[in-house]
């Protein structure tokens, strides 16, 4: 551990003395997430790459009152394997959160996953919850019996001398119609430019809208779960002074069956080729579909083991991958 994590530390825990002090009442969250997910990815675009490690997450709040907390805590994420070149990385969690039953607000620097683990894969691939499991920016969501409506920005880069100025702003939500519900996602990435005039420098907007209709039939058979949505899926992308907006169009469609510990998730694409810099690869092309075979051994509590068969099929080639992720959550109030 160099010297900037031991100031992080130090900064915490000061802190959290003095937040202590003028809080109502205050308390501990642990999340634990381990993944082993090997991917043997063939098609062009996609990198063939074995994601191996954990992440442990340790948070203190503090409660100003029923509503307002203040959270502060640290990441600290290890890929197996431990050498010169490999990812270490401890990185601090520090966010104010308001909270009722109809408002969700966060600002700072907050997890990844509470808020934005259903994002489809087309608008932020999974592997920013092994590489950046940090949000730092805002997030905002209203919720009833019927409605759940997010935004959020995540601001990923400052302008500086040798860094671009990057963020991205999301939209997430979903209407529920008895058995219907109506989904939406879209993201926007602008990816602006560095503070030196000398390079020769292009700005980037590029964004994905997807919508779809999807009925849940999960309490009319013997399945668990049954659900199927389809929709449409339009991308953007613009590098200025080098080419004016393009557009991508295309269909998706997601089914999903869970029986017991059992499940099958299937999501079909067909149209364009997107351009989707934060989206999976496997996107960058106009024919795509994922096929998830997954058991969940042990879905207990505030532990949840997970493994997963998925097969990509392209047009060039079939790629197979092989994943086990464990979360195990824990907290409690002092």
């Amino acid at each position: 551990m160099n010297y900037k994590y031991v100031v992080i530390i130090l900064t915490f825990f000061c802190s959290s003395i003095t937040l202590l002090s003028r809080a109502q009442h205050a308390g501990l969250e642990v999340d634990f997430f381990g993944y082993a997910d090997n991917r043997e990815y063939k098609s062009l675009y996609t990198k063939d790459k074995t994601f191996f490690g954990s992440i442990l997450t340790p948070q203190l709040y503090f409660a100003l009152d029923s509503n307002h907390r203040i959270y502060g805590g640290l990441h600290y994420n290890q890929d197996f394997g431990r050498h010169s070149e490999n990812r270490e990385r401890l990185s601090p969690i520090a966010y104010y959160n308001f909270n009722n039953k109809n408002i969700d607000f966060a600002l700072g620097l907050f997890p990844r996953h509470k808020r934005l683990a259903d994002i489809p894969r087309m608008v932020l691939a999974d592997t920013l919850l092994y590489d950046r499991p940090n949000m730092e920016g805002m997030y905002f969501s209203f919720q009833n019996k019927n409605i759940k409506q997010a935004i959020y920005i995540d601001w990923m880069s400052q302008q500086s001398y040798r860094h671009r100025e990057r963020f991205v702003v999301g939209l997430s939500g979903k209407y529920t119609f008895g058995k219907f519900y109506m989904a939406d996602d879209a993201l926007l990435y602008h990816n602006a430019l560095t503070s030196n005039p000398e390079i020769e420098e292009h700005i980037q907007d590029n964004g994905i809208v997807i919508v779809r209709a999807g009925v849940d039939l999960s309490h009319t058979t013997f399945l668990d779960t049954l659900t199927a949505d389809a929709g449409v899926a339009f991308g953007f992308d613009r590098v200025r002074t080098e080419y004016d907006l393009r557009t991508a169009r295309g269909f998706i469609a997601n089914v999903h069956l869970g029986y017991r510990s059992f499940f099958l998730h299937n999501t079909l694409y067909l149209g364009e080729a997107q351009n989707l810099p934060n989206g999976d690869s496997f996107y960058h092309r106009d024919t795509y579909n994922r096929l998830d075979l997954g058991w969940t051994p042990f879905k207990k509590g505030n532990v949840d083991g997970k493994f997963t068969a998925s097969f990509h099929f392209a047009p060039d080639q079939v790629s197979n991958q092989q994943a086990f992720t464990l979360r195990y959550r824990f907290g409690k109030a002092f």
